[in-house]
C-alpha cells in the first residue's frame, strides 16, 4: 500500500496556476521531457485536423494562408503565425489545433499563415507578413490581432513595430523578442544564424531592422499595443526572451513552451483571456 500511495504521488504532481491548482499527470518527466512529450501529442492531433479553407497570397508554395470559420464569418480575423525557429521543415500544421480552438472560442475567423522559410534570406519572410497584412487590408478585414508563437513570435512583433502599418493588437506567444540575445545564446542551435544568413549575423546593426528590441527603442508608443505570454519554464524560449524586451509580460508560472499554444494545455485558459483583454471583448 506504502509503494502503490508512493507511486501515485510521484505520477501526480499538483502546481499552482495563476491561483488555481493544475494536476499533471506524469509528475517524474523532466522539463525537457515535458515539452517534447506535449510537442508530440500536438503534432498528433494536429494530423487529425483537416486543413482550413486555403487561399494563396503569393506564387510560392509557402505563401498561403488556412482560413478557420466558426460563429461570425464577417467579424475581424485574427492572424495566427506558427513558429518553428524558421527552419524549412517545420511548417504551419503544429498550429492548427491552435487555429481551430481560438476559431471556436472567440467566434471570429482565424487565418493561419504559412510563410516562406528561406536561409539567409529573412527578407522573403517579411515579405510575407507584409503581403498578408495587404491582402486582409485590401479586402477591407483589418485584422483584429496578430497572435504568433516562438519565431512567429518574432514575425507579429515586427508588423507590430513596422511604423508604416497601422497599430493592432499584438500577441507574442513565447516569442524570440531580442534576436542578438537570441544568437549570443544560440537559441534554436543556431536557427536565428542560419535563418538571418551567418554574414548578416554577424553584426547587429546588419540585422537591426528586424529586431523588434531595436524596432521598439524606436517606436515605443506602439508598446501598449503589444503584450508577450511566457511560460517560466520555457526551456526553447527562454523567459528572458520576452522580459528583457521592455515589452508588457504575461508570466504563466509552471508553463513550457508548448503550453500556450495547447488548447488541452491547462494554461490555454490564461493565453484565451489576454487575448481576448486586447480585443476587449469578454467571455461568453
Amino acid at each position: 500500500m506504502i509503494w502503490a500511495l508512493a507511486l501515485v504521488l510521484t505520477v501526480r504532481f499538483v502546481a499552482r496556476v495563476m491561483g488555481r491548482s493544475v494536476v499533471w499527470q506524469g509528475g517524474t518527466m523532466t522539463p525537457q521531457e515535458r515539452e517534447d512529450t506535449a510537442l508530440e501529442r500536438l503534432r498528433a492531433i494536429a494530423a487529425e485536423i483537416a486543413p482550413g479553407r486555403i487561399e494563396h497570397y503569393g506564387p510560392g508554395p509557402d505563401q498561403l494562408i488556412e482560413w478557420y470559420v466558426s460563429g461570425s464569418p464577417v467579424a475581424q480575423p485574427i492572424v495566427l503565425v506558427h513558429g518553428g525557429f524558421f527552419r524549412p521543415s517545420i511548417d504551419r500544421a503544429n498550429a492548427r489545433p491552435l487555429a481551430r480552438a481560438l476559431a471556436a472560442e472567440l467566434s471570429r475567423p482565424v487565418v493561419l499563415m504559412e510563410y516562406r522559410r528561406v536561409p539567409g534570406s529573412p527578407m522573403e519572410t517579411v515579405e510575407d507578413i507584409h503581403a498578408v497584412s495587404d491582402l486582409l487590408e485590401g479586402l477591407e478585414e483589418q485584422p483584429a490581432a496578430w497572435v504568433g508563437h516562438s519565431a512567429g513570435g518574432t514575425l507579429v512583433l515586427q508588423r507590430a513595430l513596422d511604423p508604416v502599418r497601422p497599430a493592432v493588437p499584438t500577441l507574442a506567444l513565447a516569442p524570440v523578442a531580442d534576436l542578438r540575445s537570441g544568437l549570443i545564446d544560440d537559441l534554436g542551435n543556431g536557427a536565428i544564424r542560419d535563418w538571418l544568413g551567418t554574414r548578416t549575423a554577424r553584426k547587429p546593426s546588419r540585422y537591426a531592422h528586424l529586431d523588434p528590441v531595436v524596432l521598439l527603442a524606436a517606436l515605443p508608443e506602439r508598446r501598449e499595443s503589444i503584450v508577450c505570454v511566457h511560460g517560466v519554464d520555457d526551456l526553447t524560449v527562454p523567459l528572458a526572451q520576452s522580459v528583457g524586451s521592455g515589452l508588457p509580460v504575461a508570466e504563466l508560472q509552471g508553463a513550457h513552451h508548448f503550453d500556450v499554444i495547447d488548447p488541452q494545455s491547462p494554461f490555454f485558459p490564461d493565453v484565451l483571456r489576454l487575448i481576448r483583454e486586447r480585443l476587449g471583448t469578454t467571455a461568453g
